[in-house]
């Protein structure tokens, strides 16, 4: 999340700040300037623009004109496939607002999974687990493409399918903290809200930490 450098109320900017492109259309109106790129789904994986959410650059899903056009996602990439991380990482844990999930790869495709689907799927559970026995929330697991394709389109060109797909880390998850998903407004977590949030997910982390320590020194 990155904040708006143009309007302090809203306390979101999704994208970065690429320079303007032209071909932007919101309703009737075309050839619209806006500036910046979604970096989160500017990855070489299923990259599609089909969807008009991810090819105009005036929304804010906007995945950009082709994969890894953007220096921030390069940067990933090249730091994650670099001698100095490649098969040193077992974990990438990615943390967004908002929905209560913990989601898995891949996201690109209803009922589309990695082939060990099922060991990301038992070690998320016994977090998601941890996480409702001490602070109540119930984050439900799944593929975003399964649990919430009904809503909206699947997302392609993910940074964390990419990841997934592309480098040796075996369990890839995205948790979507609170609130539930049927909140309106919720991308901008109250103040309020931050640490009582972090102090639950943080029993869910500490989960995989501990596994990841298990799996990596058996």
């Amino acid at each position: 999340m990155l904040f708006s450098l143009v309007d302090v109320q809203i306390r979101q900017w999704r994208k970065n700040r690429a320079p303007s492109n032209c071909s932007g259309f919101v309703a009737y109106r075309e050839h619209l300037c806006c500036y910046g790129v979604d970096v989160n789904r500017n990855y070489d994986f299923e990259f599609n623009q089909l969807n008009s959410r991810f090819n105009n650059p005036c929304s804010d899903e906007f995945q950009g004109p082709f994969p890894f056009s953007e220096p921030e996602s390069r940067a990933v990439r090249d730091y994650l496939l670099g001698e100095e991380m490649r098969d040193n990482v077992d974990l990438l844990i990615s943390l967004h607002t908002h929905g209560e999930m913990i989601i898995l790869p891949y996201n690109h495709r209803k009922r589309t999974y990695s082939d060990d689907y099922h060991d990301l799927r038992y070690l998320a559970k016994k977090a998601a687990d941890k996480i409702r026995e001490d602070g109540g929330t119930d984050y439900q697991i799944g593929t975003a493409a399964d649990m919430i394709g009904a809503f909206e389109s699947v997302a392609t060109g993910g940074a964390s399918d990419w990841i997934k797909n592309n480098t040796s880390i075996k369990f890839v998850y995205v948790f979507e903290l609170p609130p539930s998903l049927v909140t309106s407004f919720a991308f901008q977590m109250k103040p309020h809200w931050l640490i009582p949030t972090f102090n639950e997910l943080w029993r869910g982390l500490k989960v995989l930490f501990d596994e990841m320590i298990r799996w990596r020194f058996p």
